[in-house]
């Protein structure tokens, strides 16, 4: 979780906010969850910054009847924890990052009863499915931990650059990107997931935030920039990656050092890139050589979330609103960059997990 940017924005609009009445949408009774989650999007809601939990609402593609609390309803009211940061969904079992609470909450997936809690993780990020029996956990304490996925322990870890977070498997290499924490980095750690090693430490820009790999086998990694509560802006950067010897192919330079771009998502094919920037989400052709001047989708707001589900051709993004209310969700035809719909989430919805 970026916890710096998004203790500035919650520090802004939080105080004003602190007893505005619960959004309509809360006081509504969600009902259980059907254990039928197939074909849909799972919504990882982080929650009020301390003194709240995350939560995890599902919805069906193409439809806005959003499930809300799957987790909790799935476990006689049990909150998750705070902060809730990512999900993943291996071999069966939901992988649910609490950054906040330093655990990681274990479940089955199809109705989400809860089978574990690792604890003692120290604010796990992501999760990455390296082999049919071992996952990674980024954790920001500078460490890969090593899971076991036939008997959910820790078995190892691996020492990486400062603040971990996203990862890319790619051949027998995870690449990770050390976006620092609480701190700054500009690296990315190459690990053999074959030994466990890190073999290689990628020098890039401050705060790489999103990675992808292109239709010609090509790294993207999108560079945020250092933020002003680091010291400083600095530009971002769109960096294309040789894999076999890590050499830049191409270095694009955003134009403004106080406007950051995040996130990094790719279409089905491989060729088209899109990104966040201040004024909406940007797209960008692989084969070009210029970022583009224009958003493909402008929003006067401001996007958090970002995903691409490839099921349906379907960019789905995410408004945290006041950060206190329940956020809203977008659809938008990822061709034309149209708005299909809208809904409801949790409160500050970041993440997507897509279900087939």
């Amino acid at each position: 979780m970026q916890k710096i940017k998004p203790w500035i924005f919650r520090i802004l609009f939080i105080v004003p906010f602190m007893f505005v009445s619960c959004n309509k949408d809360d006081k509504k009774e969600d009902p259980p969850p059907s254990g039928n989650f197939d074909n849909g999007v799972f919504i990882i809601n982080e929650g009020l910054f301390n003194t709240g939990t995350g939560t995890i609402s599902f919805v069906k593609r193409g439809s806005t009847d959003v499930q809300q609390k799957v987790y909790q309803k799935a476990n006689n009211e049990i909150p998750i924890g705070n902060i809730v940061q990512s999900m993943n969904i291996i071999n069966g079992k939901a992988f649910i990052m609490v950054n906040n609470a330093d655990k990681v909450e274990v479940a089955n997936w199809n109705d989400f009863k809860k089978i574990k809690t690792l604890e003692n993780i120290p604010y796990p990020a992501y999760i990455i499915q390296v082999d049919n029996n071992k996952a990674y956990i980024s954790c920001w304490d500078n460490k890969l931990l090593i899971v076991s996925l036939e008997n959910l322990e820790i078995t190892g870890e691996i020492i990486t650059g400062t603040g971990p977070t996203k990862m890319l498997k790619t051949g027998e290499s995870i690449w990770v990107l050390n976006q620092g924490g609480l701190g700054l980095d500009s690296t990315i750690s190459i690990i053999d997931n074959s030994t466990d090693q890190l073999v290689h430490t990628i020098p890039v820009f401050p705060r790489p935030t999103g990675i992808q790999k292109d239709k010609n086998g090509n790294i993207w990694v999108m560079c945020s920039g250092r933020g002003s509560w680091q010291g400083g802006d600095s530009k971002g950067h769109l960096l294309c990656i040789d894999p076999e010897d890590y050499s830049i192919i191409k270095d694009l330079k955003f134009p403004v050092s106080t406007k950051h771009p995040e996130k990094l998502i790719i279409n089905s094919e491989g060729d088209i890139l899109f990104y966040n920037y201040p004024d909406g989400i940007y797209k960008f052709d692989v084969s070009s050589g210029n970022l583009e001047t224009e958003a493909f989708i402008a929003h006067t707001g401001f996007f958090y979330g970002l995903a691409y589900d490839e099921t349906d051709n379907v960019i789905y993004s995410s408004d945290p609103l006041d950060y206190v209310q329940n956020g809203l969700v977008y659809r938008f035809d990822a061709i034309s960059g149209e708005l299909i719909n809208s809904f409801n989430a949790g409160v500050i919805p970041r993440e997507f997990y897509f279900s087939d």
